[in-house]
């Protein structure tokens, strides 16, 4: 496989539910195995993914110790199109794992549509349950790793190793209104070049320490504070998320992006994942696009007689249509 080829996967976490997103790039250069990340599964056990494009197929496996997982996969070009679904339709036992795998047989109509991929890049999203953790009603954190907040806070003290020591005693007040919120000066510019550019540059708000934000409402502003001081989303609403999710994009602050994409997956309901397919379109989120849309085709009856389809017929039908588009795929 070409050196510049990789693949890229998220984990979207909800009780005894998963999505697992995959972004495979320079699809048609493939010529070995490719591995997926390790997973946790909602009854704790671990799971991976590997994936084969063969002359006349494609392979897809699963492993994990547990015997009782149901997969639904979706492969989807980079531009939201669906070409295939299937499911995973046995396992063996090897070596106390057990191995699910789907086999996808092309015919010639097939390869024509995987070497004309757009940008080369090919989606795999699977829908994985645990019948036996939904049984038992188990419950994982949603969003991402229990570390995560671990990380985020390692990251942010090796970014300090390189700002000088007068810059941590400065603050800087952003103002929505009447509402002020403070906030340390060297977190928020270690963690988003865009305020870092206001406030390094011969800029107004430079001279004041002062950043005025008409955009966004206060209660979004705070929980920005409080993710740049702990690395850390509170689980709330589904509207604050969605103030924060659009947040970290203008801000450009990636791991607040991660931690709000996967609080909003695990909070998808036929009312919102609408609005959350329209926000993921607007900051151009693969990830987030292609969860919401299988959330959507699973459950297209419930989600058309809401007010949020009607919405986006109204003001997006193109991406409205890609998910009625999806529904009506043959099983390969």
């Amino acid at each position: 496989m070409a050196e510049n080829s990789c693949c890229d996967s998220i984990y979207h976490a909800r009780p005894a539910h998963f999505l697992y997103t995959w972004k495979v790039e320079d699809f048609n250069k493939i010529d070995r195995t490719l591995n997926g990340k390790d997973l946790l599964l909602p009854n704790g056990e671990n799971c991976s993914f590997s994936f084969d494009r063969l002359v006349d197929c494609l392979r897809l496996s699963m492993k994990s110790s547990s015997c009782s997982l149901a997969c639904d996969v979706t492969l989807f070009t980079c531009n939201g199109k669906a070409l295939f679904r299937s499911k995973f339709f046995k396992f063996s036992e090897k070596k106390e794992k057990y191995v699910y795998s789907i086999r996808l047989e092309l015919n010639k109509e097939d390869n024509k549509k995987l070497h004309a991929l757009p940008k080369d890049i090919l989606f795999i999203v699977c829908d994985v349950c645990d019948s036996e953790a939904m049984q038992k009603r188990l419950s994982i954190r949603q969003g991402a790793s229990e570390n995560a907040y671990l990380s985020y806070l390692k990251n942010l003290a090796e970014d300090f190793k390189s700002k000088p020591d007068e810059l941590f005693i400065e603050k800087v007040t952003l103002c929505v209104g009447e509402d002020t919120e403070v906030v340390n000066k060297v977190v928020l510019c270690s963690r988003s070049p865009v305020f870092a550019k206001m406030l390094e540059c011969n800029m107004r708000e430079k001279e004041e320490n002062c950043v005025t934000i008409d955009d966004i409402n206060i209660e979004g502003i705070r929980g920005l504070v409080y993710f740049l001081h702990s690395g850390i989303v509170a689980d709330t609403n589904i509207d604050l998320l969605c103030e924060l999710y659009y947040t970290a994009n203008k801000y450009q602050i990636s791991e607040l992006g991660d931690e709000c994409r996967h609080l909003l997956v695990s909070k998808f309901t036929v009312e919102n994942v609408c609005e959350v397919l329209s926000r993921s379109s607007m900051h151009g989120d693969d990830h987030l696009k292609f969860s919401a849309m299988l959330f959507m085709g699973s459950n297209l009856r419930q989600v058309v007689t809401t007010e949020g389809w009607k919405k986006l017929m109204i003001n997006e039908p193109k991406t409205a249509l890609k998910v009625a588009d999806f529904f009506h795929l043959s099983p390969h």
